[in-house]
């Protein structure tokens, strides 16, 4: 059901060109306001924008731009958001999957501050909630928003990148490729997800231990 979604989408964008931007600037927003990212396939639709920039349908720096824009936009929206309404509604009417990463979020901000907003977008489990943290501790608005800024710039030519490739590898290979050529390909491709896989939950676990062994000290 979901590939399908995505599918559709992909060829949408082919179509209307045009659009690109402000599409990419939507799902990049809705990646990064607090929870929506649990029910919207934004990674995967990112993936693809990036493919077809990989495969030169669309052109870079707007969608670049956009994604930024978006990034940026939804995470201030989130700490806006927890500002106005403040900690006991915020705590009312989230998810119950969210309940346990957003009290641990909580903690960090207070010992970590900036570098907690930074962090956070890039990774899964705190970016759902890491804007409704740093709104309801406190922070200054001066500094969530350099964080903010600053780890959007970085995030999001990560998001684009991969698919990136992925469409520049395809264009290389052509319509009637050699079969070597496909073999690599895909080995590489196989090897680098599966490397991926296994540094992802190493390097979240390495953060978390230092996180909770600073405020520990």
């Amino acid at each position: 059901m979901l590939e399908d979604w995505v599918l559709a989408f992909d060829t949408w964008v082919r179509a209307n060109a045009a659009w690109a931007a402000p599409v990419t600037f939507a799902i990049a927003f809705l990646e990064s306001f607090p929870v929506v990212s649990i029910v919207v396939p934004s990674t995967a639709l990112l993936l693809g924008i990036g493919a077809l920039i990989g495969t030169d349908m669309l052109a870079p720096g707007p969608v670049l731009l956009a994604c930024i824009a978006g990034g940026i936009l939804g995470d201030a929206a989130g700490y806006w958001l927890a500002r106005a309404i403040g900690p006991y509604a915020v705590r009312r009417r989230l998810p119950n999957s969210c309940r346990r990463a957003y009290a641990w979020s909580v903690v960090v901000f207070r010992r970590w501050g900036w570098w907690a907003v930074f962090i956070g977008r890039f990774l899964g489990p705190m970016r759902a909630v890491t804007p409704l943290a740093a709104g309801v501790t406190g922070m200054r608005n001066k500094a969530f928003q350099s964080a903010n800024v600053l780890s959007a710039v970085i995030w999001a030519p990560l998001m684009l990148m991969p698919g990136s490739i992925g469409g520049w590898l395809a264009k290389q290979l052509g319509q009637d490729p050699d079969p070597v050529a496909i073999g690599a390909t895909l080995g590489a491709a196989v090897l680098l997800y599966l490397g991926w896989q296994k540094l992802q939950p190493r390097l979240v676990s390495l953060v978390k231990a230092r996180l909770a062994a600073s405020l520990r000290g």
